[in-house]
């Protein structure tokens, strides 16, 4: 599973399960605190009404003659209280009263409970005990909902106690602001998850991000691709970004010198065995023809190995780099110019036409010039090699796909299939057909570096009507 699927399921699990624990508590505390905010003042109604019905004990008996007028008027009122979101029309409080002995002698739901011994009840019992009186009872046992509560307080006469008055209240009176409440916290509730998502993703992308860019550049290398690992993050990501990169470039300096190395050995093999294999036939008995044959074969090698070793320095020094380090605006039909005058004495010699498309126009590139002035002489020096003579190169400047395309056609031999896909390897070469030499296999290589580093591409293909098509595409 990716670290980040796995942060966020993380995440919303933990979220999600605290979430619902705090809801869940929330929700059955707002009950139990509408419960306890409705039993708080039927504390004082209890209390309240016995001691105005105290004002109706006549010689040790309670009269409840008032009493059962004035509720009576009470619930026949009509009234509308607008309570918040509530409209209030109707009286729930109830109100009973219980003699000495505990018998109902009042009560304010039309009398239905008058005459019933309710002296087991907590709330007579314990208010006739002198504690407080309060009791919940359900009118449905499967319905919590039909909770009814009562709070009953003494009664007395002359310090005697004669009875007690309990007031009672259903809790489906405070059920509409309770499940307002409830509904005001689930919004919220809702409300505030989505918010702490949207955060929690917000923060596990800013904190992931860099992460996930160190691990496709560090997969990039991996690939052999030139590419630094530049700081991103911060704190210890950041200090990972760069540990990495300090990294990146030790490796990359071991295993680049290594392969080197291995290369270049490999390469001198063969030259240097041709001229020590005719360094040792060389006598002063030998013909002089054949002498100067000798001679001429390492003359050439030797030219071949310095060429050799040159061009690998020039290579050595871009392909190290993973991003120009010198920046100028440079003219690339300026720089072709130069270079083909360098090129006069084997155009001469071998007659070629040089056709010039795009060099009216000044296609100017950001870049280092001496990296593009070589690239431009690699190039053009493919293209001359392989030419027949009398042949013709074209060069032909143009913009594509956002690039200043550099386009080198030449009458060439073409790309054997065999040679398609690896004529940007390093040392991979072609015999010269007429010459029967092959070159240093470092031309091409250098072509793309500095191209890459230029952030453009380049590409050698056969050409529609033979020959070889090398492109190079600089990034404007």
């Amino acid at each position: 599973m990716r670290i980040t699927l796995l942060i966020i399921v993380g995440f919303l699990l933990i979220a999600g399960g605290g979430f619902f624990f705090l809801m869940k508590t929330i929700s059955e505390d707002v009950e139990r605190q509408y419960s306890q905010a409705s039993e708080e003042p039927l504390v004082d109604f209890a209390h309240l009404f016995a001691s105005l019905l105290e004002q109706d004990v006549e010689e040790g008996v309670i009269r409840v003659e008032r009493f059962r007028e004035g509720f009576s008027n009470a619930y026949e009122r009509e009234f509308l209280a607008r309570i918040y979101r509530l409209e209030k029309r109707d009286i729930h409080t109830h109100v009973y009263v219980t003699n000495e002995e505990g018998i109902v002698v009042f009560d304010s739901e039309r009398g239905k409970r008058e005459g019933e011994d309710y002296s087991d009840y907590n709330d007579v019992f314990l208010a006739g005990q002198g504690e407080y009186g309060v009791r919940a009872s359900r009118t449905d046992p499967d319905d919590s909902r039909s909770t009814v509560f009562y709070v009953a307080a003494p009664v007395f006469h002359e310090g005697e106690l004669i009875g007690t008055l309990s007031v009672s209240r259903p809790e489906t009176a405070m059920a509409p602001f309770a499940e307002e409440s409830k509904k005001l916290v689930i919004r919220v509730g809702i409300l505030t998850a989505v918010l702490v998502f949207v955060l929690g993703i917000l923060w596990a992308y800013l904190i992931l991000h860099p992460i996930r860019n160190i691990t496709r550049q560090a997969l990039r290398i991996a690939e052999g691709e030139q590419e630094s690992l530049p700081p991103s993050g911060v704190g210890e990501l950041r200090s990972l970004s760069l540990a990495l990169e300090e990294m990146r470039r030790e490796l990359e300096g071991k295993h680049y010198v290594e392969n080197y190395v291995q290369a270049l050995t490999h390469e001198l093999k063969s030259p240097l065995a041709a001229i020590r294999g005719a360094a040792e036939l060389i006598d002063e008995s030998m013909p002089g023809e054949k002498r100067r044959r000798f001679l001429d074969n390492i003359l050439n090698e030797t030219s071949r190995s310095e060429d050799m070793v040159r061009r690998l320095v020039q290579l050595a020094s871009v392909e190290s780099q993973s991003s120009l380090s010198q920046r100028e605006e440079v003219s690339l039909p300026g720089i072709l110019r130069d270079e083909l005058n360098t090129f006069q004495s084997v155009i001469e010699t071998k007659q070629l036409v040089i056709k010039q498309c795009g060099f009216d126009e000044d296609f100017v590139v950001t870049g280092d010039s001496m990296m593009l002035r070589i690239a431009l002489r690699n190039g053009l020096n493919n293209a001359f090699d392989f030419s027949p003579a009398g042949g013709e190169v074209e060069l032909e400047f143009r913009i594509r796909d956002g690039l200043v395309e550099l386009t080198i056609r030449d009458q060439g031999p073409g790309l054997p299939a065999y040679a398609k896909g690896r004529l940007f390897d390093r040392f991979y070469s072609l015999r010269n057909e007429a010459t029967g030499r092959k070159g240093s296999g470092i031309g091409l290589t250098f072509v793309r570096a500095t191209v890459e580093l230029h952030g453009g591409k380049a590409s050698l293909e056969d050409g529609e009507e033979g020959g070889a098509v090398l492109k190079m595409g600089f990034s404007c």
